[in-house]
């Protein structure tokens, strides 16, 4: 018997093939963002000392555990090691995703209704912009799905791998087991004093891992997370309640960013309609995913307000998938006629493709690893290194700012050492700029629009590259 050529099945296949199509299409592109470091350079570590040492240098170590590049690491020794290898190391987890992400669907809204929660996730610009990279926040929102999958499924085998992925992948990930074993505690609520420990016992390899690994990390090192000779410790400052309520006001916008502002209000407009009815109030697929989003945005939200600099979009990526969740099972839920439901679906699948082409003024920093509005940047980034090659100017006489600064070998997995150096517009002849930098302060950008001759530049789809020199 032939599958069923369903909406369902003709999403999956479909998702399943553009995942590995753009895979295959963006196998040439640099690594880019925090992939430099928590990919590429992790890698190196492993790669080039034959994983001989467990824990990375200070210089290097985030703190988190370092199962992302011993895993890229292990597939360039498989493989070899090109850019090609680790963007197809990152298809497992995307065709994974693609797959949970419509059984999930299954359970929340019925297989009738599956394939919009899988288009839903697609046209998510931060999942979608994490997507094209190397990215351990993929493998992070794969093992989410996972061991969500495993709880609601009731699969144990599922929900303790998913949990020990997390521990592995991130301290973020750490967290993640914690939100859903506070979900898990809630969706299969019994009335017993022994029912949180019997819920806890498929998180237990996981929390072991978690704890082995912090308490080695301590007994090593002696600092847990963070210490404050990092070159990111300046984002690990506590803020005091001024701080507090901008990172609050930050939390909203990113919650509305790219997009998600369509969700939010289509969502607001049905439950407002709907929950005094009962219609959604009584369904319990509609109540987990309520409490799968407000458990999920609760705790990861903890540090991303109580920091000053813990704000990317990527750190919310489990709590934006749980909102898409709740948005879908509210909308396959609610007494709707089909055709109004495929419209408001319509709405917010528009909206959140939508995000993608959101690029603000130069002078406001922009998440643009969480968005496919960066892509034109690496062959802008190309012609502009092709550029400054040609023109026999070195490279370590570039200031720049981040992701540019350091080799090319970590970026583009080549033997050339050579690389940018941070900029220092007293002192620097050329300066290399592009919108998609969020280090330079809107003094230096007036500074550059005013003071300094623009040699070269290139522009697409709203993504810029500038050669600045200094003005005679």
């Amino acid at each position: 018997m032939q599958p069923s050529l369903s909406p369902r099945n003709i999403t999956l296949a479909g998702l399943l093939l553009l995942a590995t199509l753009a895979t295959l299409l963006v196998r040439h592109h640099a690594f880019f963002w925090d992939t430099i470091q928590l990919g590429s350079r992790h890698a190196h570590w492993y790669y080039e000392n034959n994983f001989r040492y467990l824990l990375l240098p200070d210089e290097i170590d985030s703190g988190h555990p370092p199962a992302f590049g011993l895993y890229l690491a292990a597939t360039w020794k498989l493989f070899g090691r090109s850019l090609a290898v680790s963007h197809l190391a990152m298809l497992p987890f995307l065709l994974g995703i693609v797959y949970l992400l419509v059984r999930l669907g299954d359970y929340f809204g019925g297989k009738g209704n599956s394939w919009m929660l899988a288009l839903l996730a697609a046209a998510d610009p931060v999942l979608a912009g994490q997507a094209v990279l190397a990215s351990p926040d993929i493998a992070l929102c794969c093992f989410f799905l996972l061991a969500l999958y495993g709880i609601l499924y009731r699969r144990k085998g599922a929900q303790i791998i998913g949990a020990i992925g997390l521990a592995l992948i991130s301290t973020r990930g750490m967290m993640t087991v914690v939100a859903l074993y506070c979900f898990s505690l809630l969706a299969n609520w019994e009335k017993s004093w022994l029912a949180p420990a019997r819920t806890a016992l498929p998180f237990v390899p996981s929390g072991l891992l978690a704890l082995a690994f912090l308490a080695y990390h301590y007994q090593q090192k002696g600092w847990v997370g963070y210490h404050d000779a990092m070159p990111w410790a300046p984002g690990f400052e506590q803020v005091g309640i001024p701080g507090l309520i901008k990172n609050t006001a930050i939390l909203g916008w990113r919650l509305l960013d790219f997009g998600r502002l369509f969700v939010w209000l289509l969502l607001g407009g049905l439950w407002y309609r709907h929950w005094k009815g009962g219609a959604l109030r009584k369904n319990v697929p509609v109540k987990q995913a309520f409490w799968l989003a407000a458990i999920s945005l609760t705790l990861l939200s903890i540090t991303f307000l109580a920091y000053r600099g813990l704000h990317g979009h990527r750190y919310l990526l489990p709590a934006f998938l749980s909102i898409s969740i709740l948005f879908y099972a509210v909308l396959a839920n609610a007494p709707l006629a089909s055709r109004l439901r495929h419209l408001l679906f319509a709405a917010a699948f528009a909206g959140l493709l939508t995000g993608n082409l959101w690029i603000y003024p130069d002078t406001i920093s922009q998440g643009w690893d969480s968005t496919l509005a960066h892509l034109p940047y690496y062959s802008l980034r190309k012609q502009m290194l092709g550029y400054l090659d040609g023109q026999n100017i070195p490279l370590e006489s570039v200031g720049t700012a981040f992701p540019e600064i350091g080799p090319l070998k970590f970026k583009e997995l080549s033997e050339d050492n050579r690389g940018m150096k941070e900029k220092d517009l007293a002192r620097d002849s050329h300066i290399f700029y592009s919108n998609v930098m969020n280090d330079f302060t809107d003094g230096e950008i007036r500074r550059l629009q005013e003071e300094w001759r623009v040699e070269k530049s290139w522009e697409k789809r709203g993504v810029r590259v500038v050669l600045y020199v200094r003005a005679e």
